[in-house]
């Protein structure tokens, strides 16, 4: 059964330096602020949430903007010590406040293989835990519907997973089946309707 997959394989965006994080690293009270605050590449995408959630709260002024920013500290604090999990949540969550209206430009050196830290292997299965990678291959890439590509690139990975972008996505129409590709789970919807 092929599963729909959110946000998985990353093609990410455009640069920043690093910066301290958004919260004073002095009153760092759990393991994952700390973690934060020692590492600089969380250190700068912390300090991207707060312009992001002002933004998507101008742009998007009900409910789901604050609900999204305590379901993130929720989901970092679940993190612990699991650094790749700690930046999953963040790109989950900066990628949550743009699709609300927020035009925040997520770091380019951030792939998959970043968060995966060269520990990918190879599965059969779609990841199932935030910050979990997995090394799969392209079975096809194709069209989301009818035969063109202008209403957007569907593929489908060898471990059952299945993605799909609005977009032209032209680096997987590019791709060829077997290639390789690290995916990444970033994110897992919270308050989801049932059914």
């Amino acid at each position: 059964m092929k599963q729909m997959l959110a946000a998985l394989v990353l093609m990410l965006f455009s640069g920043a330096s690093a910066a301290a994080a958004g919260f004073d690293c002095a009153k760092a009270s759990t393991i994952d602020e700390h973690i934060v605050c020692d590492v600089p590449q969380l250190s700068q995408l912390d300090s991207l949430l707060q312009p992001a959630y002002l933004e998507a709260k101008a742009a998007s002024p009900d409910e789901n903007v604050p609900r999204m920013a305590r379901d993130f500290l929720v989901d970092r604090q679940a993190c612990a010590a699991d650094r790749a999990c700690i930046l999953s949540t963040y790109l989950g969550a900066l990628d949550g406040y743009n699709d609300l209206g927020a035009t925040v430009d997520i770091p380019q050196d951030i792939t998959a293989e970043t968060i995966a830290g060269g520990r990918a292997r190879i599965s059969e299965a779609v990841p199932d835990k935030v910050g979990q990678c997995v090394l799969t291959q392209i079975l096809e890439v194709h069209p989301r519907i009818g035969d063109d590509f202008g209403a957007g690139t569907g593929v489908d990975f060898s471990n059952e997973g299945y993605q799909v972008s609005y977009d032209r996505e032209q680096a997987l129409i590019a791709s060829r089946p077997k290639d390789e590709v690290v995916m990444c789970l970033i994110s897992i919807p919270h308050h989801c309707p049932d059914g």
